[in-house]
């Protein structure tokens, strides 16, 4: 057996899982040897749990780096959020709290945003002037990535009770 390629071959392993597999299901095959002094069952053990370790280790890393994934996201949408007059926060956080990147003219003016933030956000590339998809009404269009970034940085808040069934109803929530 050659030692250095093995212990290359665990000590180099980029995988997450699997480096915590390997650690945990070590010491459970050591306390198991040191408890019953049975070489056999203390390997029958370790092969057993790895795979449960490396399993429950991973799926527990990708939502970590999930969750990480998602603070990130929301900390550079705060941060290019503030690049913007208050003005122009509040043009992005009227497409936010319509619900879309696109607005009728007709909405736009029934709205008190200022023109001149709408004026400004067109200069910038960041809102166009469009036609919607039945081809007669005039609409603002915001860059999706912009809008996602709105939506991070103006998180609209629902009310508890809009998908939740009454205490009386045997309706499930899905």
């Amino acid at each position: 057996m050659n030692f250095d390629r093995w212990a290359n071959r665990i000590y180099g392993e980029k995988d997450f899982g699997r480096s915590i597999s390997t650690t945990l299901s070590g010491i459970v095959g050591l306390t198991t040897y040191l408890l019953s002094k049975d070489w056999v069952m203390s390997a029958f053990v370790t092969i057993i749990v790895f795979p449960l370790f490396r399993i429950v280790a991973s799926a527990l890393h990708t939502r970590w780096r999930e969750v990480h994934k998602q603070k990130l996201l929301a900390l550079e949408a705060q941060k290019t959020i503030q690049k913007f007059s208050p003005e122009e926060k509040e043009v992005i956080k009227a497409f936010v709290d319509a619900g879309g990147a696109a607005l009728t003219y007709s909405q736009v003016n029934r709205s008190d945003l200022s023109v001149s933030a709408i004026e400004s956000l067109v200069q910038r590339g960041i809102l166009f002037n469009t036609f919607l998809s039945d081809c007669t009404t005039e609409a603002f269009v915001m860059k999706t990535e912009v809008f996602d970034m709105g939506q991070q940085a103006f998180p609209k808040i629902q009310s508890p009770h809009i998908n939740a069934p009454s205490v009386e109803s045997d309706e499930v929530p899905f």
